[in-house]
Order: C-alpha cells, then structure tokens, then sequence
C-alpha cells in the first residue's frame, strides 16, 4: 500500500508518503496500526474515542471516500494508495 498525508497529518507522521506493507485486511485494522505507530495525536484526527470514524478526517482508498464504501470495514489490497486528508482553512 502506498500512504499519503497531508496538512496536519503530515506534520503528524514526519512524511507526505510512505510505503505500507502489513496483513490488514480493512480500513479500521490500518488505522489502528497507524494510530499504534503514530500516537494519540494521530489517532484523534482518524478515529472518536469510540473507535468509530472521525469527521475530523476526509480518508480516501484510490480516490473513493470510505464513507462512501463500507467505513472501517472498507476492504484493502496491497495495491492501493491510501490518502488521508484534515480539514483545511483558507480562501
């Protein structure tokens, strides 16, 4: 998989892209991984308290919103390209 962060998150994970190699099989099981390695600041851009999807964070699976798939449980392949984006303010 190929990672992508911008804004914050970029801030966040010291990195715009990287490459993810793991045996996640959806969504939630890499955000969980990423908010392992990341931390707490990560984690509250991506997932509630809950363990629900934030709001805070618009992530996308080759250019589809998980929001718009199955959410967490949205399927992963090796092969996909994973971008993760913060609200950003400005005109």
């Amino acid at each position: 998989m190929e990672l992508k962060y911008f804004a914050s998150l970029r801030k966040i994970t010291g990195r715009s892209e990287q490459p993810w190699s793991s045996n996640v099989e959806t969504a939630g099981g890499l955000l969980l991984e990423l908010c392992s390695r990341y931390g707490p600041e990560f984690k509250r851009w991506v997932l509630e308290e809950d363990g629900s999807l934030s709001q805070m964070c618009i992530i996308l699976v080759n250019g589809h919103d998980i929001r718009g798939l199955d959410g967490l449980a949205t399927r992963l392949h090796q092969e996909d390209s994973i971008s993760f984006f913060p609200p950003v303010a400005g005109g």
